[in-house]
């Protein structure tokens, strides 16, 4: 039997599957009893529950049990899944709550705070070659273009989504911006440092094969030598720490002096 240009079996389907995303605004298709339908209503909840439960913990004990409940319905009933992948079942809720969520009762926070949980995924999964970490004095950490891990993601936030649990919740996002520097070390482990905008704009610069010593003193070209001396010293101190924490693991020969003219100062300063 067709109804129009489509089988009545694909009708059906279409009527079973609407149903699914939303049991609460669609008819139950015709013909089929609740209770059978309902069995496949709570698997695709409980499928989606499960993969985002485990994905977003802090968000769903910020939330509640019922307003989570709601918000992962919510999405169910008005997201289009690009991926039929379960493992990128929260890449989804990411995007549904950046592009599409409108609900006005939602925390002004939430949409960052679930992209910084997530990263913890992204992070975790990332797929590269065994990597170790090489000594390097600091003079080498000045002069040579230095090789950080590969899985590795500077995050910036108008939020401090690394602060805000129960016990707080920000009403309003600070002044200055949350920069917070996401990598996996040679342990496999994934590991969170929040950095200030100098420290964020020094490695995001030191990322384009430049060496700190070019970068540094290109910022601090207009500095009495004193404060040259100083900046160099605070930037020796980041870098050191950085390798520390294995972050920068290793360093590339030095491809001599690079034109660094129209260098963004304000990424640093």
């Amino acid at each position: 039997m067709m109804t129009g240009t489509i089988p009545a079996f694909q009708v059906v389907q279409r009527q079973f599957l609407t149903y699914l995303r939303n049991p609460k605004q669609q008819p139950s298709p015709a013909g089929l009893a609740w209770k059978d339908v309902g069995v496949y209503v709570d698997l695709l909840y409980n499928k989606f529950n499960d993969s985002l439960t485990t994905c977003f913990p802090v968000t769903k004990a910020l939330l509640g049990e019922t307003a989570w409940q709601q918000l992962v319905q919510d999405f169910i009933a008005e997201h289009r899944c690009r991926s039929p992948y379960y493992r990128q079942i929260p890449d989804e809720f990411v995007l549904y709550l950046q592009n599409e969520r409108q609900a006005t009762g939602d925390p002004a926070f939430l949409a960052e705070l679930a992209h910084f949980e997530w990263m913890e995924l992204v992070l975790s999964i990332a797929e590269v070659e065994p990597f170790t970490t090489e000594t390097l004095p600091d003079a080498q950490l000045m002069d040579a273009v230095l090789v950080f891990t590969p899985v590795m993601k500077l995050l910036n936030y108008a939020w401090p989504v690394q602060k805000i649990s129960r016990a707080y919740q920000p009403s309003e996002p600070p002044t200055a911006a949350t920069h917070i520097l996401g990598f996996r070390d040679t342990a496999d482990q994934v590991r969170f440092i929040a950095l200030n905008r100098m420290t964020a704009g020094l490695v995001q610069l030191l990322q384009k094969q430049h060496t700190a010593k070019q970068v540094l003193h290109e910022l601090g070209r207009d500095l009495m030598p004193s404060e040259l001396s100083n900046l160099e010293q605070f930037g020796r101190g980041i870098l050191a720490d950085l390798h520390r924490q294995g972050v920068i693991i290793g360093s590339k020969d030095h491809p001599g002096f690079k034109n660094l003219d129209g260098l963004d100062r304000s990424s640093i300063f």
